[in-house]
């Protein structure tokens, strides 16, 4: 089968269309390879760029405000002072509305926080943060809702001009005095022989260049290169525990006894006819206000003689200050209204030795009462001498040693009077890092000390290969553990190649009292405060840095639109069984009313949705490095500030529907006479 299908007998038109074939599947193969290779390098440089795109935008909580929002900040400080005048902060809630902060605080916080603030408009917004959120403006979290991005950018915003001031006063150049050199005189010419032979020069019109003035030198910077750790993130805290289980009900015994049958059996009166309530037995530990308590009303003929209600009293308690160790002094005991009254005097704090003053006796319905007025108080027993026991032991020691024998008649120190060092032993050599101790047998009847030297001296020359003595490492130094020298962090501030972000980083943490907007995570990572830093440092940019920036943002521009092709940022409404199904005019205001919620919610997840993608876009306008007021205008304008003025788009116009309406309405009554032909 194999020669008749691929074999002689086979023409040559289908061997060069299986060549065809084999040659077109595998390039296809290739191509499909180098498609798959593209598209994750596309998708991966697509994710860089993105990346970076989010970097640029600054701290986690910067948010870009829009100019109504900026006004509105402003005439923040002129609000609360009206408002502590008035005692209502009418004036600043409807700054907070302003500035597009939902859910909005109510009017006892917002009192609270204006008179806690009423100083400066940053600490107010400050104070309202930590109320909102529980914690300090200066702890850093993994993220923030929209209302701490407008409540942190508001405080970025009132304290930006005052840190850019503090910022050029910090790193003001130096005065360096600078001595003008005196122009040369120009040499005389020599005369010239004729006038005709003077040079005539043609001056070259060449245009003017601007030259870029070089940035001043920075001044000295010592005092910020300290040791800087940078805090860790906040983290969340834990979910609260579950509350506790409700106590179980009980069921009063009157109940429990009609369930069993007991019933409470009294005599026969024949007085009169009254309606009584009986008394139920119940327990004493029913509280008083017990909904569970179940008075049974029977009615009873005769007199029924009820048991008198024995209150119960409270133990008396002597009279305590909270304090373990003061209490009461008792000055006398007096009559008021017929009752029997202790009176107090000033507390006394008991010492911890001494004896009662006694003030005298009073006879108390036949008994006699002390009258306690205090302490006398003695001085603490003294300290004991510190004990010798160490020293003395010592030297117990050392005379045991010095005046006793050993068995052999030698006493214990035999063989080292005097002091010996390690090095000058007698007989032995010193040791190395490869061989130990090493008994001379040579010098043992050679005490020549003259010789000894010689050849000690010698031996080390030989050793070291140097006159100069070199520590070999066999001698151990004891180091000192108690002196623990304090760790020095091996990071500085500024580090080795600073950027402009580390010099923004450890100039701003010595404003923090100054400047409350000093004390915000990151705030060295602020476009506005970055650009400044760089202008400061680099100076301003040329002619091809600007083209540059032109071309980076076309390129993030064709980025967006392509997320925008894929949906991103689009809030999709959410899908409610509620609307799905057959309803009737009976339903119309119930599902009205949910309908305006479940409207709600979806635009502010819309306002919030476009308050991130404008954040997002923002910082690729470069406004930060070149502002412009009207383009911020213009960019903000497709922003909602408050999320009362987003508006949804309807699928119908609501003049064509009340048009529709009439129309109809005029129809359904309207007979038209037999005969009559409509023009349709």
């Amino acid at each position: 089968m194999g020669q008749q299908k691929y074999g002689p007998e086979t023409s040559h038109e289908e061997r060069a269309n299986r060549r065809l074939q084999i040659v077109y599947a595998g390039k296809m193969r290739e191509r499909q390879i180098f498609m798959q290779e593209l598209k994750e390098y596309r998708k991966r440089k697509d994710k860089k760029v993105f990346n970076s795109v989010k970097t640029s935008i600054g701290p986690i909580w910067y948010q870009a405000l829009s100019v109504p929002q900026r006004t509105a900040l402003d005439a923040l400080e002129f609000s609360i002072y009206q408002d502590l005048l008035e005692g209502r902060p009418v004036r600043t809630a409807k700054l907070m509305r302003e500035l597009g902060l939902y859910p909005r605080p109510n009017h006892i916080d917002l009192m609270n926080c204006l008179y806690l603030g009423r100083n400066d408009p940053k600490e107010m917004l400050a104070q309202l943060f930590t109320m909102t959120y529980g914690h300090n403006i200066d702890g850093k979290r993994s993220s923030y809702n929209l209302n701490a991005r407008l409540m942190l950018s508001g405080i970025l915003y009132l304290g930006l001009k005052n840190l850019i001031t503090l910022l050029k006063e910090r790193f003001r150049p130096d005065k360096q005095e600078t001595q003008k050199q005196p122009k040369p005189k120009p040499k005389p010419e020599p005369p010239l022989a004729s006038p005709y032979l003077q040079k005539l020069i043609a001056p070259l019109y060449e245009p003017p260049q601007k030259k870029r003035p070089p940035p001043p030198p920075l001044p000295n910077l010592d005092d910020l290169n300290e040791p800087y750790e940078e805090e860790p993130p906040i983290p969340k805290p834990p979910p609260p525990p579950p509350p506790p289980p409700p106590p179980k009900k009980r069921l009063p015994r009157s109940y429990c006894d009609n369930l069993a049958g007991i019933m409470t059996i009294e005599p026969y009166s024949s007085v009169t006819t009254l309606a009584m309530k009986t008394v139920t037995r119940t327990s004493h530990r029913r509280k008083g206000g017990s909904k569970l308590c179940i008075t049974e009303v029977k009615k009873t003929y005769g007199m029924v003689c009820n048991r008198k209600k024995t209150v119960r009293r409270k133990k008396p308690v002597a009279p305590s200050t909270g304090m373990w160790n003061s209490q009461y002094t008792i000055n006398g005991v007096y009559q008021v209204l017929g009752k029997t009254v202790f009176v107090l005097g000033s507390v006394v704090t008991l010492p911890p030795m001494g004896e009662l003053i006694h003030g005298g006796y009073r006879l108390l319905n036949g008994e006699y009462i002390n009258i306690h007025c205090g302490f006398r108080a003695q001085p603490p027993p003294p300290k004991p001498d510190p004990c010798d026991c160490l020293k003395t032991w010592e030297e117990q020691i050392f005379k045991y040693v010095k005046g006793t024998k050993c068995y052999c008649e030698h006493f214990y120190d035999y063989g080292n009077e005097g002091t010996f060092p390690l090095e000058e032993l007698q007989f032995f050599q010193k040791p190395t890092k490869h061989m130990p101790f090493k008994f001379n047998y040579e010098t043992i009847y050679d005490i020549d000390p003259k010789r000894l030297h010689v050849e000690k001296e010698f031996k080390n020359l030989w050793e070291t290969e140097s006159l100069l003595r070199v520590d070999d490492g066999t001698v151990v130094v004891k180091k000192d553990n108690k002196k623990k020298k304090a760790k020095r962090s091996s990071t500085t501030c500024l580090g080795q190649n600073p950027k402009p972000e580390d010099y923004l980083k450890c100039a701003l943490r010595l404003m923090r009292r100054v400047n409350i907007a000093a004390r915000l995570p990151d705030i060295h990572l602020v476009p506005e405060l970055k650009e400044w830093m760089r202008r400061r440092i680099h100076g301003p940019y040329t002619v091809t840095q600007r083209a540059e920036f032109v071309r980076k943002s076309s390129v993030y521009w064709q980025m967006f639109q392509t997320l925008a092709s894929k949906d991103f940022g689009h809030v999709s409404p959410p899908k409610d069984p509620t609307y799905s199904g057959h309803t009737n005019w009976v339903h119309k205001h119930e599902l009205n009313e949910k309908f305006k919620s479940y409207t709600y919610k979806y635009r502010l997840a819309l306002f919030r949705s476009l308050a991130r993608v404008n954040n997002l876009m923002w910082p690729t306008m470069y406004q930060a490095q070149f502002p412009d007021k009207k383009f911020r205008e213009i960019y903000f304008s497709y922003l909602f500030g408050r999320i009362e003025d987003l508006q949804l788009m309807h699928p119908y116009s609501t003049r064509e529907t009340a048009e529709r309406k009439f129309r109809i309405a005029k129809k359904r009554y309207c007979c038209i006479p037999a005969g009559i032909e409509t023009e349709d």
